[in-house]
């Protein structure tokens, strides 16, 4: 191992010899040479496509997740727009229409953007045939009437029932209620779709409407809900803009008094994009002229500051370019990451210059004082580069894609940024030095460091005690962080898409949460035989107020056996038995001419020797009616095999998800499941999994390349001391703050792993060189490029805290809270261990290995 050390440690030696000797004698090739690179990542960057599906970032082909993007693709619900108009209620209906037409009539590249436009149970243009399909289902009661209003339908037979339904259906009549009106009546002339609908209806909502209403409105009448399927996927981004430029273009004609806002997978990915765009393009400004005043303001000098840009594009477009080689796409969430390169590149050029003025200002040469910087604070440098790449990188490995990439994207831009610090800072300090040799090298400022010094020297107990007290503290809320599994509040939380999605869901949902339960099978029958049962295991929590509501294919039509005990009970009754012959002659006393309901008559005849409807048979009818989108929703169909859905609606723990799930698994072990709960614990697994996993690989890579730059348990401590006390620091100001863990900001641990390790590493690094008479000097130049690494990181990347996109406004607050958590134990705490120890052996300081 000694000798594995050693060998490691000179090639580290020899290759920062070897940079400096390249940038010292040849500094006009260094730069074509990098230059060269630059233009190679620029054509590669040229044919890489930016993604924004969220879902994109997780494995998507198992478990919960993929059965959720199977059934969004199943029912179409994937790509839907909703369109939700709220105002009068007198008013919604002319002004959805009038929006309608409007929509049906949008073109995208001379073609209809939208597929169909709906807001009404039935459309006109469909009400011979719903008319048709209720004469039919009427006669069925079999099938479509629900067990508990067999005596009601019955009752409907009898000779003064009849009489009086017909009476009612020549009001209707007499009153011109339109062509769709007389259909009804002349397929179901005893209102029986009465008995019938309601229960259609119901069922075949997704959300919780007014069931006497022919629209999609809410109960209360403020709101109506217009469903649009767009001509073409959400993946094709193009297409989406021009589509919701011109839905906005269409709403901005809708009347007074009556607003339109929407939501849905195109307009939500517009929105997102330009959101993400907006912010990240926001947040890399604002943080290079924080990193660059902050670089000027402390050394004073416009050309080193001029090329930190330099050093952050070259890393980050090098990063993208290699990306491109690799990867087909990248999405725009992993690329919002490499504005942490913004703070980790700056973070070597101030460490090096930072060392190079410092000898300058001792009175050292040029070429003395650069090689210092190169191969002195280099190897500190490098150690620090490689301690913070590595992690990201191990997390290449990972099957999360959310982790694959952002492991990628920032490990190659931390180093190609370390490299171009080694490229281009020497060739332009030689050129700054040839264009002024007698320019004066002040002295740095200080920052408040040296007071920081004494202090931690004088009182190291004390700071020792508070910094233990507070990490203790910080554990202890640590306990009690949470994990935020709900996508949702990934998005912008002030997005049109967002606001409108919560209204929806606040208005018009059947219950806050659902569970979605698939059986699946080549059979129908046997299909719809075990939905059955899973459906049976549902109501008896639904009964127990356990489940809100549980919607399938059996909610609309009888199984065989409910057929059975329908028909049995029907059959009990005279009335109908004697239907047929009783309705002609109501007719007949109701001067309606019997020849023009032969469906009826002909229906109420077969009810006394009808038997079961197949399900083959009744799922056809009622898929090839106008209402024919319900079985779409409950029952799919994909190369020959039968998918039955079941939705579960439930009230958070109400619900006892485990125990379901158990005895669903007992009943039904081919049965998959997923929803909002199940999908949150497959991706935290995931998440999880993988991360421990490049956790693990990533901690190994850094204590080896620690062991490498000190050969010593003390210097390994010094490094890792701030780690430890960033991440619990971080995770106990979230849980102190009400944040949660989510997907993204669990990266920063990861940041925190590799960047944590660096304060330490250099303090501790120039602490241990020559006596202590000068360990104060040499504390305060590393602990002033440490604060500048620091400040300029969290410019970088702390910033994104006040995005409006919830994913990167908690990314920038775990941020904010582990660097500055760990700058303060780097640059307080560990100096007083240090001094601790020291005291214990006053003779001696770490002495150089």
């Amino acid at each position: 191992m000694r000798r594995l050390v050693a060998l490691v440690q000179a090639a580290i030696g020899r290759h920062l010899a070897w940079i400096f000797r390249v940038t010292w004698h040849h500094p006009r090739t260094t730069l074509a040479g990098s230059l060269l690179a630059l233009c190679l990542a620029i054509a590669s960057i040229a044919g890489l496509r930016f993604e924004s599906d969220i879902f994109k970032l997780f494995p998507t082909d198992r478990g919960a997740l993929r059965l959720f993007l199977d059934t969004l693709e199943w029912t179409g619900s994937a790509g839907e727009a909703y369109l939700l108009l709220e105002g009068e209620r007198e008013r919604l209906p002319a002004e959805a229409e009038a929006l309608a037409t409007r929509l049906r009539a949008l073109r995208v590249d001379g073609e209809p953007a939208l597929r169909s436009v709906s807001y009404r149970v039935v459309e006109p243009a469909d009400l011979p045939d719903f008319a048709a399909f209720v004469g039919r289902a009427v006669t069925l009661p079999q099938l479509f009437l629900a067990p508990g209003k067999v005596d009601e339908f019955a009752a409907r037979l009898e000779a003064y029932e009849m009489d009086r339904a017909l009476r009612r259906a020549t009001a209707e009549l007499a009153a011109g209620g339109g062509v769709g009106s007389r259909d009804l009546v002349a397929a179901d002339p005893l209102a029986l779709r009465e008995l019938i609908l309601p229960r259609l209806q119901e069922a075949s909502q997704a959300l919780d409407l007014d069931p006497e209403s022919p629209y999609f409105l809410s109960r209360d009448g403020q709101l109506l809900v217009m469903i649009a399927e767009p001509a073409r996927p959400v993946q094709d981004m193009a297409f989406a803009r021009k589509l919701v430029a011109g839905i906005n273009e269409t709403r901005a004609a809708v009347g007074p008094g009556v607003s339109v806002s929407c939501a849905g997978a195109h307009l939500s990915a517009v929105i997102d994009e330009a959101v993400m765009k907006r912010n990240i393009l926001a947040c890399i400004a604002s943080s290079l002229a924080v990193v660059l005043g902050l670089f000027f303001m402390t050394y004073r000098r416009m050309l080193p500051t001029l090329l930190i840009p330099v050093i952050i594009a070259f890393g980050t477009v090098m990063a993208l370019g290699t990306a491109g080689l690799i990867l087909p796409s990248v999405h725009i969430i992993s690329f919002a990451f490499t504005a942490l390169i913004i703070g980790l590149g700056t973070d070597y050029s101030i460490h090096l210059y930072d060392r190079y003025r410092t000898e300058r200002s001792a009175g050292r040469d040029a070429e003395e004082s650069l090689r210092l910087a190169v191969v002195d604070t280099g190897h500190g440098v490098f150690t620090a580069a490689t301690t913070t790449a590595f992690p990201f990188l191990a997390l290449v490995i990972s099957d999360v894609r959310a982790l694959s990439e952002l492991g990628l994207l920032v490990g190659l831009g931390v180093l190609y940024s370390l490299y171009a610090t080694f490229f281009f800072l020497p060739p332009l300090l030689i050129f700054a030095e040839q264009r002024a040799p007698d320019a004066l090298h002040p002295p740095l400022p200080s920052l408040g460091l040296t007071r920081l010094w004494r202090l931690t020297q004088r009182r190291p107990r004390t700071i020792a005690f508070i910094s233990l007290a507070a990490v203790a503290g910080l554990a202890l809320a640590a306990f009690s962080i949470s994990f935020e599994g709900d996508l949702k509040n990934l998005q912008p939380r002030h997005s049109e898409a967002f606001l409108t999605q919560e209204r929806i869901e606040r208005h018009l949902s059947i219950s806050p949460s659902q569970m979605l339960v698939a059986v699946e099978g080549d059979d129908l029958g046997d299909v719809m035989r075990r939905g059955r049962e899973v459906a049976a295991l549902a109501e008896e929590y639904r009964q127990r107020r356990e489940l809100v509501a549980v919607t399938w294919l059996g909610s609309v039509m009888n199984g065989t056996g409910e057929q059975q005990r329908v028909l049995e009970r029907l059959r009990q009754r005279p009335a109908v038995r004697e239907a047929r012959g009783e309705l002609g002659l109501a007719l007949e006393r109701a001067d309606f001419d019997a020849a023009m309901f032969p469906e009826a008559l002909s229906g109420l005849g077969r009810l006394a020797t009808a038997g079961p409807v197949p399900m083959a048979e009744a799922v056809a009818l009622l898929r090839n009616s106008p209402l024919g989108g319900m079985v779409d929703r409950f029952l799919v169909e994909r190369n020959g095999r039968w998918h039955l859905l079941i939705t579960l609606h439930y009230r958070g723990d109400a619900f006892p998800q485990e125990r379901f799930l158990g005895e669903l698994a007992a009943l039904a072990p081919q049965a998959r499941t997923t929803g909002p709960d199940l999908i949150s614990r497959q991706l935290a697994e995931s998440v999880r999994g993988s991360f421990m996993e490049g956790f693990a690989i990533g901690g190994i890579l850094i204590l080896f390349l620690l062991v490498v730059h000190f050969e010593s348990l003390a210097g390994i401590a010094a490094s890792l001391l701030p780690v430890f006390a960033g991440v619990v620091s971080m995770l106990g100001l979230m849980a102190a703050t009400g944040m949660k863990i989510n997907f993204m900001n669990a990266m920063v641990l990861v940041t925190i792993l590799g960047m944590g390790s660096d304060y330490g590493l250099h303090v501790y690094h120039r602490l241990r060189e020559g006596d202590g008479s000068e360990a104060g000097d040499r504390y305060v130049q590393a602990g002033r490029a440490v604060l500048l690494s620091a400040l300029t990181t969290v410019a970088g990347f702390g910033s994104l805290a006040f995005t409006d996109y919830g994913a990167m406004s908690s990314i920038g607050w775990a941020t904010n809270f582990g660097i500055g958590a760990t700058a303060f134990f780097g640059l307080v705490a560990l100096p007083a261990f240090l001094a601790l120890r020291r005291n214990r052996k006053p003779a001696r300081l770490p002495a150089k290995e």
